[in-house]
């Protein structure tokens, strides 16, 4: 069981690195891309200054880079899978792969795994860059920073298949879940600490997986944190996952059933 879902992943992951990669001039136009939202955070770092919210973490650029690390997985859990199943409706090959005995959740994870590849290569580069180029120290345990890291990244692509889910029925996009993800980017102190928003918002950043995810990597990558400091982010973050994973699976299920029985499956 086990040997047969890695063959499943690994044909997923074989087939979109194929695809991803067979656009070479796309590839490293990406990558340019990151070197340079980089290179601009590090001057709007310098015109910004020292600031007592972003002395902890050593000032902006480290702020910022950690969080845009993050905003890649956030957009990867978040549109990957979406995307791959409007991929799949526009090719006609939907019905195909949803009707054959492959459970879903391989499906799911298959579909995903080469995005999550180039969303982590994402992130390397930024903090790489970010540490190589500026001197940002890193600092921390990197295998607790990947357990929160994998924690965070399930509620986001926990979302990401629910928003699937609109898609096989409604074959367009979910609106609440663009909703979510703007003010996710808005509240979530991605490029500001949250305690720059008013009270009554900093409350509502809370109710937000995003805000514990860049809260506990931070703590963990810039400023040393142990366990005992991000404990409470680990067990919020369980929280969300264990909520989120089953639901979004039950959501797709049910979704995907409801276009087989309407016959809708081969419709966009």
């Amino acid at each position: 069981m086990m040997k047969r879902s890695l063959n499943i992943i690994w044909a997923f992951l074989v087939r979109d690195a194929t695809m991803a990669l067979s656009y070479r001039l796309e590839f490293g136009l990406r990558v340019a891309s990151i070197l340079f939202l980089v290179s601009a955070l590090y001057f709007l770092s310098q015109l910004i200054g020292h600031h007592p919210a972003l002395d902890p973490y050593g000032g902006y650029l480290p702020f910022a880079a950690i969080g845009l690390a993050v905003v890649s997985y956030f957009q990867t859990g978040f549109n990957s899978f979406a995307n791959a199943i409007r991929t799949e409706q526009l090719m006609g090959t939907l019905e195909a792969v949803l009707m054959t005995p492959t459970r879903i959740s391989m499906i799911v994870m298959g579909s995903s795994v080469w995005s999550f590849l180039w969303a982590t290569l994402t992130a390397v580069i930024y903090i790489a860059a970010a540490s190589l180029l500026y001197d940002i120290e890193l600092r921390g345990n990197p295998l607790l920073a990947l357990v929160l890291l994998v924690l965070t990244t399930l509620v986001f692509a926990s979302l990401g298949v629910i928003s699937a889910s609109f898609i096989v029925v409604f074959k367009r996009g979910n609106p609440i879940g663009f909703l979510v993800g703007a003010i996710s980017m808005w509240l979530g102190g991605v490029f500001y600490p949250v305690s720059a928003l008013p009270p009554w918002l900093q409350k509502v950043s809370y109710l937000l997986p995003i805000t514990y995810g860049l809260d506990g990597l931070r703590e963990i990558l810039l400023q040393g944190a142990s366990f005992s400091a991000v404990w409470p982010e680990l067990l919020v973050l369980s929280g969300f996952a264990a909520v989120s994973v089953p639901l979004s699976l039950y959501c797709f299920n049910r979704a995907v059933r409801r276009a087989q029985r309407e016959g809708s499956l081969l419709q966009y």
